[in-house]
């Protein structure tokens, strides 16, 4: 950085442009932060003796007058330094990639308020992952492993990201569902209120949804779809609800719910529609014995490699 520039920075001379490079160039490493201090210490042993040299000789030097000249500088000295230390610590906050996780065991469910106010709800067998610090960057960014319910606190000038392993989703402030494993090909987002668009990073494959409109993927390809009822978010009260749905989808469910394998070897009943609730604490066990009373099969439960196999 040309010291010229520097010394008209330090003495308040820069134009709005050449200020805004100086910033930058400061907030580029340490060393830079160190080099304007020394600069800075000159230019205030430069002030001093200058109001020296302009006292007329022979002329009684009052200790007054030097005691207000020592104050005025040391005010301009920790005034800078202030603001040096203030941009430095926005820059570090900006910059930082330390990230609170949060874990949410099979079988069990949880909720969490963020640092801008917005509301998250995890399914069982989810990980949140959300800056230590709170938001201090453009985007307020979070990186989910399974199921979220999310309340977003609006921001028009912080748009709020949900990373996940296949796709991201970008809203300012509104309510959705996203479900996305990392071990499963299931994806599947739904808007109740609000608008969101789901992407691909470094892709134009993108989709924008409506509130009562949902995205999921079939044969790797986004598919939006309308829906009608809330049901399936009920797994926020502990509750699972499947309407209609084929029972393989159901079983690939309860796989991520409780953390368990279900082999499905009766082929017969994969494709049948199943509906009914289940209360998340009453374990998989229970769910496995309601859907054999209701479609119809024989089931074995292996607990040393923890599975469920359907005959």
């Amino acid at each position: 950085m040309d010291t010229k520039l520097l010394n008209k920075y330090i003495a308040g001379d820069v134009l709005p442009e050449e200020k805004k490079e100086v910033v930058r160039w400061l907030k580029e490493n340490e060393e830079h932060r160190e080099q304007l201090m020394q600069l800075r210490h000159i230019y205030d042993a430069t002030v001093w003796n200058a109001n020296l040299k302009e006292e007329k000789p022979g002329k009684k030097k009052t200790v007054t007058h030097y005691l207000r000249t020592s104050i005025k500088i040391a005010v301009v000295v920790a005034m800078f330094a202030f603001i040096l230390h203030k941009e430095y610590q926005e820059y570090r906050l900006e910059h930082s990639t330390e990230m609170q996780v949060m874990t949410v065991p099979a079988g069990q469910r949880a909720s969490l308020v963020l640092a801008d106010g917005t509301t998250v709800w995890l399914n069982s067998n989810s990980i949140l992952k959300y800056p230590a610090a709170g938001f201090h960057s453009k985007e307020r960014k979070v990186i989910l492993e399974g199921e979220g319910y999310f309340e977003v606190a609006r921001d028009e000038k912080h748009p709020f990201i949900v990373e996940t392993e296949k796709y991201n989703v970008r809203v300012l402030g509104t309510t959705f569902n996203v479900s996305a494993y990392p071990d499963s090909d299931l994806f599947e987002t739904s808007l109740i209120e609000g608008k969101v668009t789901v992407y691909q990073p470094d892709t134009q494959n993108e989709v924008t949804l409506q509130p009562n409109e949902k995205v999921e993927t079939r044969d790797g390809k986004l598919c939006k779809e309308a829906f009608t009822s809330d049901h399936a978010f009920l797994w926020r009260i502990g509750v699972y609800s499947f309407k209609n749905e084929p029972l393989e989808a159901v079983f690939k469910k309860l796989e991520q719910y409780y953390e368990v394998r279900i082999i499905n070897k009766n082929i017969e009943i994969a494709s049948r529609p199943c509906t009914g609730k289940f209360r998340q604490k009453e374990g998989i066990e229970h769910v496995v014995k309601v859907l054999q009373k209701y479609v119809g099969f024989d089931y074995t439960l292996d607990e040393e490699n923890n599975q469920i196999i359907i005959y």
